[in-house]
């Protein structure tokens, strides 16, 4: 199996106008096999484009970090949350963090068995997240509170909730005799 081609490097121009494979080359007849095959156009149609959710993925778990799902908030402090947990997203996983080194300045790995594969593997290990950036949120906040020129009454620096509806329902509430009347279960049938 090849991994390189034997030509030099071509320029960029002369890499589009050249033809790579000879229409009577074995390898030209295997592409023209694997490329128009329905049962792949339709698994590429399922790849979403090629895009990725793992740095969604990752966001939502530090979302959950701050606003557990299990606990209610009100709005102030649910948007106060989630915009921690933006700030620590982007500190954190927005970069890139560098691999963590033992202490004779050696790359950590953790060697981890893939089901796929079958095969053990070793995945980098990186460094702990910081959390620096409360630090400087808290600073700022000092140093606001300190300036003397901020006026703290000033009702356009008050955080305004909007007004939301009380249920998501878009019909209104009938009374509560007509929905039990109504009720049927599907193990005792209507009016049991």
């Amino acid at each position: 199996m090849e991994h390189k081609c034997y030509h030099t490097e071509l320029p960029a121009d002369e890499q589009r106008k050249k033809k790579w494979l000879a229409e009577d080359s074995p390898a030209y007849k295997v592409l023209y096999e694997v490329v128009p095959n329905t049962r792949l156009l339709k698994d590429l149609e399922q790849m979403a484009l090629f895009k990725h959710t793992g740095q969604l993925e990752v966001f939502h778990n530090a979302l959950l970090k701050y606003c557990p799902k299990r606990l209610h908030f009100e709005y102030a402090s649910m948007q106060a949350q989630t915009m921690l947990a933006v700030m620590d997203h982007n500190e954190n996983h927005n970069t890139q963090r560098q691999q963590a080194k033992t202490a004779s300045s050696l790359q950590r790995h953790n060697v981890v068995f893939q089901k796929q594969s079958k095969q053990w593997i070793a995945r980098p290990v990186y460094q702990e997240t910081t959390q620096t950036f409360r630090n400087d949120m808290m600073d700022a906040v000092i140093q606001r509170r300190l300036d003397p020129s901020v006026k703290y009454q000033d009702p356009e620096t008050h955080f305004k909730v909007p007004r939301l509806a009380a249920n998501i329902a878009r019909v209104s509430k009938p009374r509560k005799e007509d929905v039990i009347s109504g009720h049927a279960s599907r193990f005792t049938g209507p009016d049991s």
